[in-house]
């Protein structure tokens, strides 16, 4: 049969209705500096950077009170619980610096800082008054050492892990190049403290060093901001709002999923309730298998706090093995097998 062209279109159209091109994602630039806490890349003082530039970043002070890895919320802790004058510092030596640059750091501010002080330092450029300043509970942003916070207010977001991404820029427009961003949306920007406005000439990358720090003002002294610091990325470019939401969203890929017996046994009891125990890095839903068959009532188990439980109870007696499939918007990942004897009742029912 010919096809007539109103076909030929129908059926055209009909493909495009039910194919559809997958979205495409932002392409992310390697990081000339990024450090993520963990007890591999943390030696002494020194903190692996895994970006481009190669080479280390250090945590000071060196001696005695030097911040370490801390395993239970897989961070580390700057100018807390009495340890004053803590810092991260490092330097993109002989890499160029134009006039922006994005800095992307994962970390929880407290409700109140340790030293009573109000203020304090996020990231600077050394030999420069060009900061990230956090004024107390009200306001984090852009400061160019003239009282002025050009930011915005970060109450809701404190005693929690957020990303913030900042866009230092040299150039006079801050309504336009300055930009700041909390887990990948942009945030309304405004000054904080009225009356104040920066100074454009004080807006400044270059240093003799090209060395920055993070939590504290470039005297090694002053103005320490109490924080847990999970990860530092740098880029020597306003790497656009596409890359860093991609950015954010390359953390939310669940990596670990691990499934146990809550009562740490490898075996369960037939028609005795045992509780399965998923374990996952990021939160979604999980789905419990025995031998590759979903387990009534395990299906799509919300985790909380990133755990999912669920009571089961084995029908068939002998060996199996348990599997768990976690779901989250932004991938999937199953357990390994969990290997699992079922035993008769030791006494009848």
């Amino acid at each position: 049969m010919k096809k007539t062209p109103a076909l030929v279109a129908g059926v055209f159209l009909l493909f495009i209705d039910t194919f559809v091109l997958p979205e495409a994602q932002a392409a992310v630039p390697n990081p000339v500096i990024s450090i993520t806490a963990s007890a591999s890349k943390i030696t002494g003082s020194a903190w692996g950077n895994d970006g481009s530039l190669g080479g280390s970043v250090n945590l000071f002070p060196s001696t005695v009170t030097t911040p370490t890895f801390t395993s239970a919320d897989t961070s580390v802790a700057l100018n807390m619980s009495g340890q004053q004058g803590h810092y991260v510092a490092g330097s993109v030596g002989s890499q160029t610096l134009g006039a922006e640059t994005t800095l992307e750091i994962t970390m929880k501010l407290p409700s109140s800082q340790a030293y009573g002080a109000s203020s304090g330092v996020i990231f600077m450029w050394e030999g420069t008054n060009y900061t990230i300043w956090f004024q107390g509970n009200n306001c984090i942003g852009f400061n160019t050492g003239h009282s002025e916070i050009y930011g915005f207010n970060p109450s809701s977001l404190l005693g929690t892990f957020h990303t913030y991404t900042f866009v230092m820029s040299t150039y006079g427009d801050d309504s336009t190049k300055q930009k700041a961003y909390v887990d990948g949306s942009l945030q309304t920007l405004s000054y904080c403290i009225p009356g104040y406005t920066a100074v454009q000439a004080d807006k400044s990358l270059a240093s003799a060093t090209k060395a920055f720090d993070i939590g504290i003002f470039r005297d090694h002294a002053g103005f320490p901001t109490s924080m847990n610091l999970r990860r530092f990325k740098l880029w020597l470019s306003d790497i656009g709002a596409a890359a860093i939401q991609e950015s954010y969203n390359s953390y939310l890929a669940p990596t670990s999923n691990v499934l146990t017996l809550t009562s740490g046994l490898k075996t369960a009891t037939y028609r005795t309730t045992s509780t399965l125990r998923s374990t996952v890095d990021v939160d979604g839903a999980v789905t419990f298998f025995s031998n590759g068959k979903k387990i009534s009532g395990c299906i799509n188990v919300a985790t909380l706090s990133k755990v999912a439980d669920c009571a089961w109870k084995p029908s068939v007696i002998g060996s199996m093995n348990l599997t768990a499939m976690l779901k989250t918007s932004n991938g999937n990942i199953s357990s390994t097998n969990f290997p699992v004897s079922v035993v008769r009742r030791t006494t009848p029912r």
